[in-house]
């Protein structure tokens, strides 16, 4: 990751140093090698994540270092070591095979930020707008100065990089992910992905793919952790995938027409969305005599955060590859979500 300090191996034992190189090699990271107390203390602080050999952890533990972040001490029996990891203020003991949860340390280390506001976008009837709102949402937080990546998980819509006009932007789609194993860092997710008006995607090519691969949640693991927000664009009968994907986010924003067929299918929607979310909202796009926010709002015994109102103009931009994000509508939708989740200007 660029601008981030390389980790720190402590040790002088060549075993255990060939793993800690093997797992600071897998998550993208350059460490410094201390093989004694004088050289881990002159790198003690500056590293973004300490893995502690067992061969040094006791004189480790009485050098008294200044308490930090991220130290992993590593022995062959972790549960011999604990008095000296509580010394160190190690946040695990672990032992050689226990590879998983090394990585998994030294990742949220390296990625250098907390996790990204996941937000998943569901269409409680098909043609209702769901897409072109996640995309208005992506653009309107790089208007704040936020990161944004529009994360594309239906496989049978229309691709959220052609609603952006970003279908020949440089970087990889869902189907260069099938052969991903393991863990993958922030930092490389986002410079791989293709970025266009500031936003990056993960969208679909055009080579007719239509399944996601197994390797969606690592994906989505390191697209929150690389991104201030991440904007889902979930499948309404909401297959394996989907269903995580709003386990995982902090709201679900169920986009409804306001009218009777509209909201009887969103009843259906929500059924199932209100098994996995934790928060949802509604909001409507409106129709020439329709029923109004009101009646929607009763029947699904939601709050309206938003109404929507559609543009017209809106199919012929993105038509002609400009995206949605100069319509006034999208915008005030997309202004309202931003604020409900919090998400100032940077």
């Amino acid at each position: 990751m660029p601008d981030v300090a390389a980790p720190l191996i402590a040790t002088a034992d060549e075993l255990l140093l060939d793993d800690a190189l093997r797992w600071c090699a897998a998550v993208g990271a350059v460490p410094d090698v201390a093989p004694d107390v004088t050289a881990t203390r002159r790198s003690w602080r500056q590293a973004s994540a300490v893995i502690v050999g067992e061969d040094l952890a006791t004189d480790l533990a009485r050098a008294a270092l200044p308490r930090r972040e991220h130290v992993v001490l590593l022995a062959r029996e972790p549960s011999q070591w604990w008095p000296d990891a509580v010394a160190l203020g190690a946040a695990a003991v672990c032992g050689p095979h226990e590879e998983d949860r090394i990585l998994e340390a030294l990742a949220g280390a390296l990625d250098g930020r907390g996790e990204a506001c996941l937000v998943s976008m569901v269409g409680g009837s098909g043609g209702v707008g769901a897409s072109t709102l996640a995309v208005a949402l992506g653009l309107a937080a790089q208007r704040r100065g936020l990161r944004s990546l529009l994360f594309d998980a239906d496989p049978l819509g229309g691709g959220l990089e052609l609603l952006m006009g970003a279908e020949r932007a440089d970087g990889l789609r869902w189907p260069d992910f099938d052969a991903t194993h393991g863990r993958l860092s922030a930092g490389s997710l986002a410079d791989v992905l293709p970025v266009h008006h500031g936003v990056s995607t993960l969208s679909w090519d055009r080579s007719g793919t239509t399944a996601l691969p197994a390797a969606v949640p690592s994906v989505l693991t390191a697209a929150v952790r690389g991104f201030d927000l991440v904007v889902a664009d979930v499948p309404r009968h909401l297959d394996e995938f989907g269903a995580d994907i709003v386990g995982r986010s902090v709201l679900s924003v169920l986009v409804v027409a306001e009218d009777i067929c509209g909201v009887g299918a969103a009843r259906h929607v929500l059924d199932r969305l209100q098994q996995v979310a934790s928060s949802i909202v509604v909001v409507t796009v409106g129709r020439p005599g329709g029923i109004g926010p009101a009646a929607v709002s009763e029947v699904l015994g939601l709050p309206v955060l938003a109404r929507h109102r559609v543009d017209r103009r809106v199919r012929g931009a993105v038509d002609r590859g400009m995206g949605p994000g100069r319509s006034r509508a999208a915008r005030r939708t997309a202004s309202a979500l931003l604020d409900t989740l919090g998400l100032e200007t940077a």
